[in-house]
């Protein structure tokens, strides 16, 4: 389905002719044709409209997700959810934002439910639409998008703790890759030319000059390691970005031995999942349906086998606490969630553990700081330490110079 905006020509009363312009949610531009012709109006023009290349920036944004929300729990109060949906949709000024509606319009104006017209719109995931459905299916919309809007919330936290942490990362990968470059292309050439012009002992000039080749030797090979490590991290994560919800990948599976940062991933995603899953059982979402949700949604390797593994135990008849209490659930969190009696009590206990994993989460996350902090200063030691060698054998090779000058004039 595209989108496309039309100009076209109708017959008024008395034989005068009009243009009108109108936008069509259609396949292809004979589709468009056809309607046109149905309705006995003669197309002009027909182009289609596409967004901006930076719309999920400007428009498609976690704040717009959340004042949608809110905007619909307002207007269900007194009215239907299609009708709610369509009566914002008709009050939207920013012209950016009735782009991006014009397919959930047509979907309602064409007799399509609720939850189609809100699905074209591609704005909530998976997650959000879910709770959206449950709560339509049992008539209490208003109150669930409570627990949906939490959900954006708390994800557009989530993403911003991430991208502060990779900026974290790339400054100082980058600062120590424009280190070694300063030392190996300006300071070391440098030093070699001034060097050399004021040694003027054969002996210390080759000195000299041996010194800069094995600072030179160790810049490079601090330059490629840094480098090639920065690029092999980037690849893997590329690769595992791209094959996340392959079962047994084994980008998955490298990074799941990785010292520290597997640690943190899992107990970050348990968080999360834990979190998610205490919201959807609020917002009325199946347990089956919540742990199929949980399962596309989640990315470390051992956080979605636990979830998968626990679907599989509960549709082959297993009790659901004796499904869920089992691994990588610590002794503790499998003890609570033995003791449910009820799905209100295991939301609380998914609350519980998902506060547990957070603390376990956030000193993990001062580890990995912590570690980057040393190998950064590691790095720029190393070559700050070779600069250092490089100077004081330059000083020494002038204070020889200035000793034979001394000599040669008594």
């Amino acid at each position: 389905m595209k989108l496309w905006n039309v100009r076209y020509a109708l017959t008024l009363p008395g034989g005068h002719v009009a243009v009108r312009e109108e936008d069509f949610y259609l396949p292809s531009q004979e589709e468009v044709r056809k309607v046109l012709r149905t309705k006995g109006l003669w197309p002009i023009k027909i182009s289609e409209r596409k967004p901006s290349n930076f719309e999920w920036m400007d428009v498609r944004s976690s704040t717009w997700q959340i004042q949608l929300l809110r905007a619909l729990r307002f207007q269900s109060a007194t009215s239907s959810a299609g009708t709610a949906l369509l009566n914002i949709i008709e009050g939207e000024n920013d012209p950016r934002r009735r782009l991006a509606f014009l397919p959930t319009r047509s979907v309602l104006k064409g007799g399509g439910s609720f939850s189609e017209a809100l699905k074209a719109l591609k704005l909530m995931d998976a997650a959000t639409m879910s709770i959206i459905m449950a709560g339509e299916r049992a008539g209490d919309l208003k109150s669930v998008i409570v627990h949906a809007i939490q959900h954006v919330d708390e994800k557009g936290k989530q993403m911003k703790i991430v991208i502060a942490a990779m900026g974290w990362l790339s400054f100082d990968i980058f600062s120590i890759i424009s280190t070694i470059f300063g030392a190996q292309f300006t300071f070391i050439p440098y030093l070699k030319t001034s060097g050399n012009k004021s040694t003027t002992d054969v002996v210390a000039a080759k000195k000299f000059n041996d010194a800069i080749d094995t600072v030179s030797f160790i810049n490079i090979s601090l330059m490629v390691i840094t480098i090639g490590g920065a690029a092999g991290v980037a690849t893997l994560g590329m690769i595992f970005w791209k094959n996340r919800h392959l079962p047994d990948h084994y980008a998955s599976r490298m990074i799941s031995k990785l010292p520290l940062i597997s640690s943190y991933m899992h107990d970050a995603t348990m968080h999360d999942t834990t979190k998610l899953m205490a919201r959807l059982l609020r917002g009325r979402v199946p347990l089956d349906e919540a742990l199929k949700i949980l399962i596309e949604s989640c990315i470390e390797p051992i956080t979605r086998n636990y979830w998968r593994e626990c679907l599989n135990r509960i549709m082959a008849g297993t009790d659901t606490a004796r499904a869920l209490s089992r691994p990588p659930l610590t002794k503790q969190e499998s003890d609570q969630m033995r003791s449910i009696q009820s799905l209100e009590q295991l939301s609380e206990v998914f609350e519980s553990i998902s506060e547990e994993r957070h603390s376990a989460a956030k000193a993990g996350q001062k580890k990995i700081m912590m570690f980057g902090v040393i190998l950064t200063m590691a790095l720029f030691g190393a070559v700050v330490l070779t600069m250092i060698y490089l100077l004081s054998i330059q000083n020494q090779g002038f204070m020889d110079s200035l000793k034979d000058m001394g000599k040669g004039g008594g």
